[in-house]
């Protein structure tokens, strides 16, 4: 590549091989002669053409014609070129996993990434929102990759989806919206990858919400009897927890295999 090339040819050269985005140290290295001050320059033109915009300092979307009239990508088509930026591993959650088996209802306004610490401050551009969920735990073996129109994106798989939906409701709107969506995203659940394995990446407790959402709120009991066997089988006891932590005990609740104290109304969405 010639080392006098201009940037929006750079640019367009990128973007004819399929590439929609690239970094400043990607320009400096094809343009070491150029000085600092007039890339700079040549971005901020670009920019304001609305061919390129910053997603984060030192990283650049490229925006082809087709999507001039958004003036941003969507998100699904950069992700994964971003967080390879950040060094950061990564898997589509919440929302915007179960819209990637049609269990969402709607397009999420937000679009929601779980990464691993420190937190990554949330990202706005061009109305799109993109909220980072920091986890300790990063469960590799729950994320399956998904193609995309740029190549591929991690997603978590809907057992893993499932189990974010409920340590995650008050980010999503509540328990009923992921009690919805769960009762949707189900469906797309085999029995047999069901496995000793979940255990490892949950709270048990919110283990056992997913049991007694399958057995009592939606028609999985198959799902519920080999959720409920796996966790037995490694513990002797359970401990009883509320449906919904932040609300007080239900005096009167009705005694369930899962123990748990059933402190609210869940109500699904058909």
């Amino acid at each position: 590549m010639s080392r006098e090339i201009k940037i929006s040819t750079w640019i367009e050269n990128r973007l004819a091989t399929g590439n929609y985005s690239f970094t400043l140290k990607d320009l400096k290295q094809d343009r070491n002669n150029k000085t600092v001050i007039s890339t700079k320059r040549a971005l901020s033109r670009l920019v304001k053409q609305e061919k390129i915009i910053s997603i984060h300092k030192g990283f650049y979307i490229i925006i082809p014609p087709t999507y001039k009239n958004m003036g941003i990508l969507p998100p699904v088509m950069f992700i994964d070129n971003l967080m390879g930026f950040l060094d950061r591993p990564y898997y589509l959650s919440l929302l915007s996993a179960a819209s990637i088996f049609g269990a969402a209802h709607q397009q999420p306004q937000v679009n929601y990434i779980c990464t691993t610490l420190p937190s990554v401050r949330t990202t706005k551009k061009k109305g799109v929102v993109i909220k980072y969920i920091s986890k300790r735990k990063f469960p590799k073996e729950y994320i399956i990759q998904k193609k995309t129109e740029s190549g591929y994106i991690n997603v978590s798989n809907p057992i893993l989806t499932c189990i974010d939906l409920i340590n995650y409701h008050k980010t999503i709107g509540g328990l009923n919206r992921a009690a919805t969506i769960i009762n949707e995203l189900s469906e797309e659940i085999d029995v047999k990858n069901i496995n000793k394995q979940i255990l490892n990446i949950s709270a048990k407790a919110d283990l056992q919400r997913l049991g007694y959402f399958w057995d009592h709120e939606i028609d999985q009991s198959k799902l519920a009897d080999k959720l409920f066997a796996i966790i037995k089988d490694q513990t002797n006891k359970l401990r009883s927890c509320k449906l919904i932590n932040s609300k007080k005990k239900n005096k009167d609740t009705i005694s369930n295999r899962w123990k748990i104290n059933v402190n609210a109304t869940i109500e699904i969405d058909e």
